[in-house]
């Protein structure tokens, strides 16, 4: 057992400067099965880049004794077999193995020797096992032995995560630091990873799926807008004590607005009385004794909004964690058709191989359709055709899709619109009101500071949640989301889905969080 040791870390970026931790104190047990949590932006994979040793802190001392290895990684050869993208993450075996095949047709005693220090380095890495363990640790993920032999490229995103985190978990001593794993992964997939996940020891794990969370984790470590905390637990655990935190703030927030309301009446009284008797001096005989009551007054007012003022900041920070309590409003179009949709026996193909086949279902108002799959059944593709968008590649469709004319339909990708150059450039292009998108922004917890920099340094979250604001600047027949919520944070998930369930919005989503999924949808079609 080892412990990860933040003391007193300060940490910023420099081009362009960006401060993201001031005075951080922590500890973290190597043993534990650690989330990582917090709102976007806020730091989740900085916190592991240090920890990894990818990046240094700018003051105060962080203490790691240990080889961590972070996911997602590039693998150095994508194009190899699967096996040998997996053995090259735990070490360099191919490598090894081709050069003791060179070495062994020399005779030479340097050749001899030098055979040997590789042989052994061979061994004590697990060389002679590795195969074994890799097929092992594939088949306890979910994934069929065959797909070793394929080339690593031609795997599914779902499969391509959970070979490499395979990979993490082969390596002897590393610490697998695992950055958002859940993002290509599909229903299934991340049911199996939780399951895989919650029978390891020594791990964090950043990441926003509440139900992998709650499966596979036993600490919670969360970063808030006054600091880190940890807590023993899960991440429902984590969410009780926050929500019974929150409202305990809340509370001490209404009581501190009422003290300062009265004492700012108070001050206002005194200020009008100090007034009243100054204007009362001009037609009174002793000037001198009002002018001196009027003065000692005005005096006390003055000193009454000073304790006022003393009073806000000494509540304020008495209330660390407190976060504005900004509803999001999705509305629907009052005067929308009543059927938004209707599909009939819609086929789509890809070459020779029917990815949807005879699919229908009629879209109403109001009406939160979920389509699930699995990783590669055509969900995006098919949301293309649905939307009447042309098709990229070799895909072809049969059936109908009906939709009334001059439908408003609005969509947010996987992959966000805008990911390049200035948001303010961006937004003007585009005809948009930046006022009314800072403030849309805000509702979603995206600090104004995303204006100062450029859109391709911003967090993946951070462009989720603009790509989503995009999505909601005018109220819309139809909202096509595609995996809204990759990315987005667990309290920015939960506010989304406050907002659907208030404002009803008609909804066609491609979605796989399951606590999602069952809080919003009216229907869900499975598909694959």
């Amino acid at each position: 057992m080892s412990s990860i040791v933040f003391d007193k870390v300060d940490f910023h970026y420099s081009k362009p400067f960006c401060d993201v931790f001031t005075g951080v104190d922590l500890v973290i047990d190597t043993d534990w099965r650690t989330a990582l949590v917090a709102r976007n932006g806020r730091g989740k994979t900085t916190l592991l880049r240090l920890i990894a040793g990818d990046a240094r802190p700018t003051r105060g001392h962080l203490e790691a004794d240990l080889t961590a290895l972070i996911f997602p990684y590039d693998p150095p050869s994508p194009a190899a077999a699967t096996r040998s993208v997996i053995r090259a993450a735990v070490a360099p075996f191919d490598a090894w193995a081709l050069r003791m095949t060179e070495l062994s047709e020399d005779p030479s005693e340097e050749a001899i020797e030098r055979y040997g220090e590789i042989a052994s380095r061979f061994e004590e890495a697990g060389g002679y096992e590795i195969d074994s363990r890799i097929e092992r640790e594939v088949a306890a993920l979910g994934l069929d032995a065959e797909i070793l032999e394929r080339p690593f490229t031609t795997l599914s995103g779902g499969e391509q995560t959970r070979a490499l985190i395979a990979g993490l978990f082969l390596s002897p001593g590393a610490f697998p630091l695992i950055d958002e794993p859940t993002n290509h992964l599909d229903m299934a997939g991340r049911s199996l990873l939780a399951d895989y996940l919650s029978r390891k020891n020594g791990f964090i794990v950043a990441s926003h799926d509440r139900a992998l969370l709650d499966a596979c984790v036993d600490y919670v470590v969360a970063i808030e807008r006054s600091g880190i905390s940890v807590i023993h637990g899960n991440y429902s655990t984590w969410r009780e004590q926050r929500d019974r935190t929150e409202e305990h703030e809340r509370r001490r927030r209404e009581n501190l607005e009422r003290e300062v309301s009265q004492l700012r009446k108070a001050s206002g009284a005194r200020r009008q009385g100090a007034t009243k008797k100054e204007r009362e001096k001009r037609g009174a005989a002793d000037k001198g004794f009002i002018g001196h009551r009027a003065a000692k007054q005005m005096k006390r007012a003055i000193e009454i909004e000073r304790r006022v003022e003393r009073r806000l900041e000494e509540k304020e920070g008495l209330l660390p964690n407190w976060e504005k309590d900004r509803s999001l409003k999705l509305e629907a179009r009052a005067d929308g058709p009543t059927i938004v949709l209707t599909v009939n026996n819609l086929r789509l193909t890809l070459e020779d191989r029917a990815l949807v086949d005879n699919l229908s279902f009629t879209l109403r108002r109001g009406d939160r359709i979920v389509l699930t799959g699995p990783n590669g059944c055509g969900k995006s593709t098919l949301l293309d055709a649905i939307a009447g968008e042309s098709l990229a590649g070799p895909f072809s469709t049969g059936g109908t899709v009906s939709r009334p004319a001059h439908l408003r339909c609005c969509r947010s990708f996987q992959l966000p619109v805008w990911n390049h150059g200035s948001l303010a450039e961006v937004l003007e292009r585009a005809g948009i009101d930046e006022t009314r998108f800072r403030q849309m922004l805000g509702v979603l917890d995206v600090d104004r500071e995303v204006f100062d920099h450029p859109l391709e340094t911003l967090s993946q979250g951070q462009l989720k949640k603009v790509d989503l604001a995009r999505s909601l600047m005018d109220p819309a027949d139809l909202l096509i989301w595609d995996e809204p919520m990759n990315f987005i944070d667990v309290l920015s998930r939960e506010r989304i889905e406050e907002a659907i369930l208030a404002g009803e919005p008609t909804l066609l989503i491609v979605e796989h969080d399951r606590a999602f999924v069952d809080r919003v949808a009216t229907e869900v079609i499975a598909l694959g």
